[in-house]
């Protein structure tokens, strides 16, 4: 099993970071794809950070999940992405996991993959969902989508996408680890 984590600058840190760490734990391979024309992307609070891999030297049929961060990344560059609407479309169509958290479930909103769904995001996004079922929860499971609130709910997000595409006793194990209650 393969994750591909979209990282754009100004993505948020925690978000990305936290969730990156605790899918590895699970046993999980994650490859943190620069949406840059190099490896370095600048998070949201100024770290620089290598990625894996750059988004243009992708095969999308490699990975089983994706993950989108939120944070100022999303406005500033997925919005605006055709290359992220791609990547959420080739995931989506194939029914694959698609995991979003913050402020990033506007993107799949934007594209009306949450339309007539129950999804969570950051206060103040769910405008970019009209047609969907707004849920004042951490983490929201819908079909093949994960979508969780901000970056205070990243480990319960990271539980949740383990528990999806392994099993619970998995997912308890490796929050239990870190001591996370």
């Amino acid at each position: 099993m393969k994750g591909l984590i979209l990282l754009a600058n100004h993505f948020e840190d925690v978000e990305a970071l936290i969730t990156i760490d605790m899918l590895r734990r699970a046993g999980m391979t994650i490859d943190m794809a620069s949406m840059n024309n190099d490896l370095n992307v600048i998070t949201q609070s100024n770290i620089t950070v290598k990625a894996d891999i750059l988004v243009s030297s992708i095969n999308l049929d490699d990975y089983t999940f994706l993950v989108i961060p939120g944070g100022k990344a999303t406005f500033e560059t997925h919005h605006k992405s055709a290359v992220t609407k791609n990547i959420v479309k080739h995931f989506n169509d194939k029914k694959q996991l698609i995991a979003s958290i913050c402020a990033a479930p506007s993107i799949l909103g934007m594209m009306g993959l949450l339309d007539g769904i129950e999804y969570t995001c950051f206060p103040g996004c769910e405008s970019y969902m009209p047609k969907a079922i707004y849920k004042n929860q951490d983490v929201v499971v819908s079909k093949n989508i994960i979508t969780s609130k901000a970056a205070g709910t990243t480990f319960k997000f990271a539980y949740e996408i383990i528990k999806y595409l392994t099993n619970e006793d998995l997912a308890k194990k490796v929050i239990n680890s870190v001591y996370y209650k």
